[in-house]
């Protein structure tokens, strides 16, 4: 495993006392907000803890409570807290005292590269949250505002989706190393969280459009049933459009290649021009409320597209 060297830590348990007689580096005082954020999403409600700089390199992480808590919790909060920073590609060290959060671990690195690709993968299927969006979340459109529900939805959808709250604890941090390799898996790490970012973006986008659809098909005539079922036949093209579009699929096959990534302008776009009639008989012939089906015409056209049928990994 190869991590960022550092000084050896010292060897008291217990957290320095900061006399503040030296200000902290920018680069320090940055990793500190962004390591509070982390760990303060962790803890239970109600617990507080403390970050400080670890001589001579690091941060330290402890419970700040006037009560400390059972031993068993704390070496649970901690690793817990360990667990989390450990993702943004940091090496961690914890027991029952406090975590030590120390140089960038390439380990860790790889493992958020995995992450960020298996979440990119599970973010080009817009099915789920197209039927979350026009669920409400289980509000009618009488009960308040168009725009408070549309609201809500998204935000809701949001904490779902889980990575913009997690990308949103890094920002205003800017992450560097100075040996090459680890620089080079950073910036990686950083392309990835882009691609993710923006793959949520576009998730939110339809979220809003199809919440705001449904309480407009509401205002016209009461039924929220049939204005759910109004908003999903009509976004149903696009939202479910794949490879099987010829358009989208004029790279080669390469062996173990998965499906090419479509966002959803792209599905839109796709979906609403007129190809050929064969790709028509593919998507209605495929698509069936969700759930795939083999056609005659899906086999016969599936070869055109240069895909043999490969599905995207699991992650």
């Amino acid at each position: 495993m190869s991590v960022e060297p550092r000084a050896e830590v010292a060897p008291q348990r217990m957290p320095p006392l900061w006399d503040g007689t030296a200000p902290l580096a920018p680069e320090t005082a940055a990793q500190q907000r962004v390591v509070h954020r982390i760990c303060a999403r962790v803890v239970p409600e109600g617990v507080e803890i403390g970050v400080g700089e670890l001589p001579p390199g690091g941060l330290q992480v402890w419970i700040d409570t006037p009560v400390p808590p059972a031993e068993q919790e704390a070496w649970v909060l901690h690793h817990r807290m360990a667990r989390e920073v450990s993702l943004v590609g940091w090496h961690c060290d914890a027991d029952q005292d406090r975590l030590l959060v120390l140089g960038w671990s390439a380990a860790c690195l790889h493992n958020r590269v995995r992450l960020l690709q298996s979440g990119l993968r599970r973010l080009t299927g817009f099915e789920q949250t197209a039927q979350r969006a026009v669920q409400l979340e289980g509000r009618d459109p009488g009960d308040g505002p168009a725009a408070e529900i549309v609201a809500a939805t998204c935000a809701s959808i949001e904490r779902r989706l889980r990575w913009p709250e997690r990308l949103a604890e890094l920002h205003g941090y800017e992450r560097s190393s100075g040996l090459p390799h680890l620089q080079l898996l950073l910036a990686q790490v950083i392309g990835l969280e882009a691609k993710v970012a923006a793959a949520c973006e576009e998730h939110l986008v339809m979220a809003r459009v199809l919440a705001g659809a449904v309480c407009e098909h509401h205002a016209r005539h009461g039924d929220l049933r049939r204005a759910q079922r109004e908003v999903l036949a009509e976004t149903r093209r696009w939202v479910h459009a794949s490879s099987m579009i010829r358009g989208s699929a004029a790279r080669p096959a390469t062996p173990g290649a998965g499906r090419p990534h479509m966002g959803l302008a792209e599905r839109r776009i796709a979906a609403s021009v007129i190809n050929h009639g064969v790709i028509d008989s593919v998507i209605d012939g495929v698509i069936d409320n969700g759930a795939p089906r083999a056609t005659p015409a899906a086999v016969a056209a599936a070869p055109l597209a240069g895909y043999a049928g490969q599905e995207e990994g699991a992650g």
